[in-house]
């Protein structure tokens, strides 16, 4: 199981090797439309990969773990924890940092983080944003309208666990022919010149769940996908699409009524959706549907 260091909203992490054993065995190249931090395409033992996200900040950090050694990259967020003044308890220990009313190692690193961001707003340095993915709330990528970071600071720094993950990552994205794009799904130039072993997979934002990033997804915009891959399947094109057909009592009609006519996977999962605020608990059914 390969679990990226980048907590990129909805990535398949935890159900990977579920995907993997779904792809046909004479695979040659895999397109991802929705790629997020590339998962699945990581963990394969394909090779000739083509990544597009409408997402510039998630494309930049996988050419930067694609182009660097793992030591490196670890190196050089260690030199920015150090000049900003971050915790840093693989090297110091927790003992030092008592937690205060479960608040973790967020007060220590409040002022610190602050800086980093406002910095890191300023001069769009590709270290400084990986640092702050480790220390900030929940890992998140986030940015507003004005092209800011605006996530807050987290409990957490670069423990072992996370350092274990960025060398994992960088071990299975070295070897791979990457082409990457940042286009809209809809554009022709995603779908041209594939070969009929190519394997096109999809993951976008789900139109039923409440999670932030999938705010923008529309109904127009699940019709246009479903019937883009339809297009794909007349083609002869194989396909992977993966999605929620319920989650916390309501239903996608539209992609259930849609996916009768292909072979359809049920994971059944529950989706803890945390925030300062509030904690809910639901149930999925999550679905990994395809024409193979």
């Amino acid at each position: 199981m390969l679990y990226s260091p980048l907590n990129y909203q909805g990535n398949k992490s935890r159900i990977v090797d579920y995907l993997l054993a779904l792809l046909p065995d004479d695979t040659t190249s895999i397109r991802e439309i929705f790629c997020g931090s590339a998962i699945l395409s990581f963990a394969s033992q394909v090779n000739q990969i083509h990544l597009n996200d409408i997402n510039p900040y998630i494309l930049d950090l996988i050419r930067y773990f694609h182009n660097n050694e793992a030591e490196a990259i670890i190196t050089q967020a260690d030199e920015v924890i150090e000049r900003y003044g971050l915790t840093n308890t693989f090297y110091q220990g927790r003992a030092i940092y008592p937690e205060f009313q479960h608040e973790g190692l967020s007060r220590y690193n409040k002022d610190a983080y602050n800086l980093l961001r406002a910095d890191y707003n300023a001069d769009k340095d590709i270290v400084k944003l990986f640092v702050l993915l480790i220390y900030g709330f929940n890992h998140y990528l986030r940015f507003n309208n004005k092209d800011e970071f605006n996530v807050p600071v987290g409990k957490v720094d670069f423990v072992k666990t996370l350092r274990d993950k960025t060398k994992a990552y960088c071990n299975a994205i070295r070897n791979k022919q990457l082409h990457i794009t940042n286009l809209d799904f809809r554009c022709e130039q995603l779908y041209i010149g594939a070969e009929q072993t190519t394997l096109f997979y999809f993951d976008p934002p789900y139109l039923i769940t409440q999670a932030p990033y999938n705010i923008s997804w529309t109904e127009q915009d699940e019709r246009d996908l479903l019937n883009l891959i339809d297009g794909l399947n007349g083609n002869g094109y194989r396909f992977m699409l993966s999605n929620v057909s319920q989650s916390n009592g309501k239903r996608n009609n539209l992609l259930c009524d849609w996916m009768q006519k292909y072979n359809v996977c049920h994971i059944h999962r529950q989706y803890l959706n945390s925030s300062y605020q509030k904690k809910n608990l639901s149930a999925a059914d999550e679905v990994v549907i395809s024409n193979f």
